[in-house]
C-alpha cells in the first residue's frame, strides 16, 4: 500500500534503536526524510542513519538532545530546521527516568519527578514546539505518541510511576486531538505489548521466556509498531483521531 507519505519530514525521539528504530525504518521504506533524537552512543545512531540512507535512499540525521530539557528541545528543533524546511510528523516515542523493581513507600520524589520527566513531560514539549512549527507553515500535521500497556493492563508490581507517566499520555493524546484537529493536525497513540527491542531483546533470554505465558500471537517486532504508526501518519487514516489504538497483540484481552 502506498501511504502517499513520500518526502514527508519527521521526527522521532529515541529513534535510533528499539520501537523507535522499528518505526523509523518504516517510515524511511514509505520515502520518509528523518531527523532522529538520540541521547546517548553518538557511533550507533550515525551508523543507524547510514544504513537508512544508504538502503532507501532518504534524508537521515541524528541529532543529539536530552529532550526532557526543555531548552534542549528547542535547540533540536533550531537544528531540524536548518536541515529540512518543514516538519510534518512528530512520533513521541522516548522514554526513560524509571525507577526499577522500588516498591512505593520507598520512592522518593526525586524518582517519581525522573518518571515523569522521562516518559511524559517531553512529549508535551515536544508537540508544542511541533505544534508551532506547523501553524507557522499552514500544513497540518501528524502526532503519534508511545504508550504502554503497563499502563492499562498489567500484574507487574512496582510500576506506578511508570504505568502512570504512560496512561497520562492517553489523555494527553485525546485532548490534543481535540485542540487540533481544526488546524489539521491529527493526534493519535499507539500502545505496545511485548515488543523485541531495548528491554526484551533475545527470545531465549529468562526474562523473555518468562512472559511467553502471556504472548497470544508471539513476539511483536518494531517494525510491527512502525507499520502501524506509519498508517496512522498517512492522509488514509484521516478518520482516526484522539484513538489510543491497542498493538498488544491481544495481551490486554
Amino acid at each position: 500500500m502506498n501511504l502517499q507519505l513520500t518526502d514527508k519530514i519527521a521526527i522521532i525521539t529515541g529513534g535510533t534503536r528499539g520501537i523507535g528504530a522499528g518505526i523509523a525504518r518504516v517510515l524511511a521504506s514509505e520515502g520518509v526524510h528523518l531527523a532522529l533524537a538520540y541521547r546517548s552512543d553518538t557511533e550507533r545512531a550515525l551508523q543507524f542513519t547510514r544504513e537508512l540512507t544508504a538502503q532507501y535512499g532518504i534524508q537521515a540525521y541524528a541529532i543529539q538532545a536530552d529532550v526532557t530539557i526543555p531548552k534542549e528541545v528547542d535547540t533540536f528543533y533550531q537544528k531540524v530546521l536548518t536541515l529540512f524546511p518543514t516538519v510534518h510528523i512528530l512520533i513521541n516515542n522516548a522514554a526513560g527516568g524509571t525507577p526499577e523493581n522500588t516498591p512505593m513507600e520507598e520512592l522518593s520524589f526525586d524518582q517519581w519527578k525522573a518518571c515523569m520527566n522521562g516518559c511524559l513531560s517531553h512529549v508535551f514539549t515536544m508537540s508544542q514546539a511541533f505544534v508551532k512549527e506547523c501553524k507557522k507553515s499552514a500544513h497540518g500535521g501528524h502526532i503519534v505518541n508511545v504508550s504502554a500497556k503497563a499502563a492499562f493492563h498489567s500484574a507487574s508490581h512496582n510500576k506506578i510511576p511508570y504505568a502512570t507517566a504512560k496512561g497520562a499520555i492517553a489523555t494527553l493524546t485525546q485532548r490534543m486531538a481535540n485542540d487540533l484537529i481544526e488546524d489539521d493536525i491529527f493526534v493519535n497513540a499507539i500502545v505496545p505489548g511485548y515488543v523485541l527491542s531495548n528491554y526484551y531483546r533475545d527470545p531465549e533470554s529468562p526474562q523473555c521466556k518468562a512472559k511467553e505465558k502471556d504472548l497470544r500471537i508471539g513476539w511483536a517486532t518494531p517494525e510491527d509498531m512502525g507499520n502501524i504508526t506509519a498508517f496512522l501518519c498517512s492522509p488514509l487514516s484521516r478518520q482516526i483521531i484522539g484513538a489510543v489504538i491497542d498493538c498488544s497483540g491481544g495481551t490486554m484481552l
